[in-house]
């Protein structure tokens, strides 16, 4: 079985938090008025209607959205198992106020819960966003169900995300029901901010920086996860609704070859507008097979706290 565990906003939907105007747009506006980012809706429901797939939503967005969202996905065609969304009416009537921007207190536990509950023997793959802390969260978890750091190192890197300390007891208790394997393959971090890749480099290669859903569909293309046929449909949506012309798109295959994420030949079949693909073909040539800076993944345990102190990162983990 392969999990893909997806969050929302910023990740799927385009959701405005940066003014009053666009918090409110997206509380109160209807699911057919919700956008969704150029290529996420095609890809997660090529994802989710793959055979023994199974497609969970961890997102910040508060519960009294479920309704809304779900019709949002269900509008999308995009099949799903599980939707846990956050409890902020709860934590304002506790007065934890912290835990409203806070992801580790919220992600960390509910990754593990979903995680207790799945086949020992699933693989996962991880979607999110450089505008919270998933790039981190998710590092934490994948490397806690490996087993690579243990529950005290999970309550030292909580506590030093601002955790409150009820929620570092439930990760561990949870944590004490999963059993340890290496389950998660890769952690897809769409750049809405601009993060730069070397930032989160840090995190080793399980952690990929994604500047379009396209390039994401392109490695799990080559990891075993979508067809070509999948992968054209995605290219499809992301050059009709991203407004890029056909040399952004021949940018973003050539960013994607030069860090050997992806093959040069892997361009050879590509199927979609042709523009577009004249415009791959000819930016991936120009790479040439020069210049390519293989992944390479980190050798060492990371250092969480070293990170979570260091200059780069928020407070509460996420990339800066």
């Amino acid at each position: 079985m392969r999990v893909y565990r997806w969050d929302l906003d910023k990740t799927y939907l385009d959701t405005d938090f940066q003014s009053v105007r666009g918090v409110v747009r997206a509380a109160t506006e209807a699911a057919h008025r919700k956008r969704a980012l150029p290529g996420a809706a095609t890809l997660l429901r090529a994802l989710s209607h793959g055979s023994e797939t199974k497609v969970t939503v961890l997102s910040g967005s508060p519960r009294q959205m479920k309704r809304v969202l779900s019709e949002k996905l269900a509008l999308d065609g995009v099949r799903f198992n599980e939707m846990v969304l956050k409890d902020n009416v709860g934590n304002v009537r506790r007065g934890r106020f912290r835990a409203i921007r806070g992801q580790f207190g919220y992600k960390l536990p509910a990754l593990l819960r979903a995680r207790s509950k799945t086949p020992a023997s699933a693989t996962e793959v991880l979607f999110g966003d450089d505008v919270e802390a998933d790039a981190l969260v998710y590092s934490v978890y994948a490397d806690a169900v490996m087993g690579r750091i243990g529950a005290a190192q999970v309550s030292r890197i909580m506590e030093r995300a601002g955790a409150y300390p009820d929620e570092i007891d439930t990760t561990l208790d949870v944590l004490a029901l999963v059993p340890r394997a290496e389950a998660v393959e890769r952690i897809f971090i769409r750049q809405e901010r601009g993060v730069s890749t070397a930032r989160l480099a840090v995190l080793g290669t399980r952690v990929v920086p994604v500047r379009s859903w396209w390039q994401a569909a392109l490695i799990l293309e080559s990891e075993g996860h979508l067809s070509s046929d999948a992968v054209q449909e995605v290219l499809e949506d992301v050059y009709e609704s991203s407004g890029f012309d056909a040399w952004t798109i021949g940018a973003l295959a050539q960013d994607v070859v030069r860090r050997g994420w992806v093959s040069a030949d892997a361009f050879d079949a590509l199927r979609g507008p042709n523009d577009a693909v004249a415009a791959v073909r000819e930016a991936v040539a120009l790479v040439g097979g020069a210049g390519i800076d293989a992944p390479r993944e980190v050798s060492h345990p990371i250092d969480y706290i070293s990170v979570l102190s260091g200059s780069g990162w928020g407070r509460h983990g996420q990339p800066e």
